[in-house]
């Protein structure tokens, strides 16, 4: 399949159409969100191929593309300090400054110029926001046809 096929298939589909926030958020996505993919979407050669690091010939969404395994250790240590989950995060190296964000809804926690170890850290929450608000929606939605009862 050609990336313009997919794209006409990505318009077909009827959320594309639909007003209201649904409508909007699938849009933003289509307009904003797949042209920055489309590239990897349709290489079927190194390194977008394989999942790792950059310098070993290969690609991930969880780390900028100028880190080594040097710097992830250091990312590792700095998230441990500050007692973030490493598993809701992603990092870019920015320069001298490392980049952290942090998938969530709330913001307010969010710090800038943090030194460690001789590195300057940003911590950005409210990645992916917009999204996790529409999941947290439909959960609740869910809840009324769950096998288990809900726990408050």
């Amino acid at each position: 399949m050609k990336p313009e096929q997919f794209e006409t298939i990505l318009h077909c589909n009827p959320l594309f159409k639909v007003s209201g926030e649904k409508g909007d958020l699938y849009r933003k996505v289509i307009s904003d969100v797949y042209p920055q993919i489309k590239h990897e979407i349709f290489a079927f050669s190194k390194p977008f191929t394989q999942l790792g690091f950059p310098d070993q010939g290969a690609v991930t969404a969880y780390f900028s593309r100028n880190m080594v395994k040097d710097d992830l250790k250091l990312v590792k240590e700095f998230l441990e300090a500050n007692k973030i989950d490493i598993l809701n995060t992603r990092a870019f190296k920015e320069n001298d400054k490392f980049v952290i964000t942090v998938g969530s809804i709330d913001t307010s926690k969010s710090k800038k110029n943090i030194n460690f170890k001789g590195k300057v850290f940003d911590v950005e929450y409210g990645e992916f926001s917009e999204y996790l608000k529409l999941v947290n929606s439909n959960l609740e939605k869910a809840i009324p046809y769950a096998a288990n009862d809900r726990e408050k």
